[in-house]
């Protein structure tokens, strides 16, 4: 007598901008299906949202606003700053409020949700917050577990979906760094004091660059 099929509990998983435009849409849903994912996504634009938390803050402050949406450049950025001229302040990166989201919904409740991620600073940051029923993962690291054997096509990105000049948008002085030297050299002249908003980003030109993106490196 044959053992009764075992039924597979689904997981839910959510695919961040930079993932999404690496591999064609179709192949890379039908992959996850097959292992067990079913991909979800946001119900709130929390790209405006995090915009307009950032708009709000210039207008209570005449110190400068560092962005914190890149988790790796806050603790390198507060070597160099003098605590004096910068607003402390906690918005949370744009990934982190959509996985708070997905993690209360009830409809995707005491389900497993992965929040996959471009780099692995911002897996060990969402990890450190310990959302219920969540795990964040680098892009890289969770297509080694579901695709070993790379069938899932992988598509060259010369700019992010998400590029530098996020708050270009707002009336304010404000000003956009990324690369490690770049922002180092920056901080170091202090030259985020003559802005009111300084957008920095830790890999050049924008998360498509990420450690948890590019899988031959």
């Amino acid at each position: 007598m044959e053992a009764p099929n075992r039924v597979e509990i689904m997981k839910y998983i959510f695919i961040n901008p930079v993932v999404d435009k690496l591999h064609e849409k179709r192949k890379l849903n039908e992959l996850l299906l097959q292992k067990g994912y079913q991909r979800v996504e946001v119900k709130t634009d929390w790209h405006g949202i995090v915009k307009e938390k950032y708009n709000e803050l210039l207008k209570d402050t005449n110190l400068t606003i560092i962005d914190r949406r890149c988790p790796k450049t806050i603790e390198m950025v507060s070597a160099y700053i003098d605590d004096a001229s910068v607003l402390a302040h906690s918005i949370e990166p744009i990934l982190i409020h959509c996985a708070i989201e997905l993690s209360e919904r009830e409809d995707l409740k005491d389900r497993k949700k992965i929040i996959t991620t471009p780099c692995e600073s911002l897996a060990s940051y969402g990890n450190k917050i310990g959302l219920k029923d969540t795990e964040f993962i680098s892009w890289k690291t969770f297509l080694k577990l579901i695709d070993s054997d790379r069938k899932l096509q992988v598509r060259s990105l010369e700019a992010s979906p998400i590029p530098p000049g996020y708050f270009e948008s707002l009336n304010a002085k404000a000003s956009s760094i990324s690369g490690k030297e770049m922002i180092e050299d920056y901080f170091k002249k202090n030259l985020h004091k003559q802005y009111e908003l300084v957008e920095v980003l830790y890999c050049y030109n924008g998360c498509h660059n990420g450690d948890g993106v590019l899988i031959d490196e």
